[in-house]
């Protein structure tokens, strides 16, 4: 198993692309889209907390199949179709576009793996079991979560109030 090393990066001027819109998607979704610029979901149907994202005005969700167009200045990709053959497919075109990628049904078409996410004011803490236990990760981030509610953190200026 390779270690990954944990990178923080200012993602507030990326765009990013989700193509496919199930139950991994609304928990990536839902912790990324307050560190991004831009969010775009592409997916012929979508669950219902995706829904509200966008009808909020949030993200961007497109009812349609993916089109290679839509990679057209994007910067990272989550892929969850649900079909392997078409994450394959799509995860080769974002990597001639130089689009970082994760896919969810293989870990070995992943640039990088999606943390489990503890955040608290202006802490943020990022948990991975390099792709190999993502239950562990799972409870491991859920215990760091109920740390930082001891911890006596000032909430950040920034604090938008989303969803």
């Amino acid at each position: 198993m390779s270690l990954y090393f944990p990178m923080f990066f200012d993602l507030s001027e990326k765009n990013v692309l989700f193509i496919g819109a199930g139950k991994i998607a609304v928990r990536r979704l839902i912790n990324i889209f307050q560190f991004v610029g831009s969010v775009t979901v592409i997916a012929p149907e979508c669950d219902p907390d995706i829904q509200k994202i966008a009808d909020a005005g949030y993200i961007n969700y497109y009812r349609r199949r993916f089109d290679e167009n839509d990679l057209e200045g994007i910067d990272i990709a989550f892929i969850s179709t649900g079909h392997a053959g078409t994450d394959v497919r799509i995860a080769g075109m974002c990597r001639r576009r130089h689009i970082l990628v994760n896919v969810a049904s293989d870990k070995s078409l992943c640039d990088f793996y999606f943390p489990g996410i503890a955040k608290k004011g202006p802490v943020v803490v990022g948990v991975t079991a390099g792709g190999e236990d993502h239950k562990l990760a799972a409870e491991t981030t859920a215990k760091i979560k109920k740390l930082l509610d001891y911890i006596d953190i000032p909430e950040s200026d920034d604090a938008d109030g989303r969803y």
